[in-house]
């Protein structure tokens, strides 16, 4: 019995999520990425905009590639007011809300990391449950400069080195992810 009420609760906040995004768009992403001191650092900046010319609230589910109890220093701030954003940490992903007023925007900062692994990864397929892909979305990468990277999910633009560290560096436009975006190091 419970797990069936779990599953209607599940399907009722999935639909409730979905109708809401109707009204919300998420349009934007500029995400720093960096391997280094045992840690991979994510710091991001997402950008939300109203579509109907209401104010609006968005409740957002943020994913994670790990549990929560695995993730250290989350932190979310809304750019437009400069305050922290509660959360709620579930078991792989943090629950938040958002008010956008009409015809304006959103910015938040999203800040989290979570220890090197051999394959780190950065969940960007929930981009597709927006239904409409990212105009803009820019990824780039630190690491030290001796750091061997066998593999990513997606081919880079371009890598420089700068104060002895590699940067890599995506630029996507119209970007509808079809896999998460993953950091493969040498063994």
């Amino acid at each position: 019995m419970k797990k069936i009420i779990l599953f209607l609760v599940g399907i009722f906040s999935f639909i409730i999520f979905t109708e809401a995004q109707k009204n919300v768009s998420f349009f934007e992403e500029h995400i720093d990425f960096s391997l280094g001191n045992n840690y991979f650092t994510i710091n991001g900046i997402y950008s939300f905009s109203s579509k109907t010319g209401k104010n609006e609230v968005q409740q957002i589910i943020f994913p994670f590639d790990n549990e929560t109890s695995l993730i250290d220093s989350i932190r979310i701030i809304n750019l437009n007011t400069f305050r922290n954003v509660e959360y709620k940490r579930l078991r792989n992903s943090v629950y938040f809300k958002i008010s956008v007023l009409a015809n304006d925007t959103v910015d938040l900062n999203i800040f989290y990391r979570q220890k090197i692994s051999a394959t780190n990864k950065y969940i960007i397929t929930s981009t597709q449950s927006w239904g409409q892909p990212l105009k803009k979305a820019v990824y780039t990468l630190t690491t030290e400069k001796d750091l061997k990277i066998k593999a990513f999910t997606y081919k880079r633009d371009s890598i420089k080195i700068v104060n002895n560290k590699k940067v890599y560096l995506w630029e996507k436009q119209n970007f509808m992810p079809k896999n998460d975006f993953e950091i493969t190091l040498n063994d």
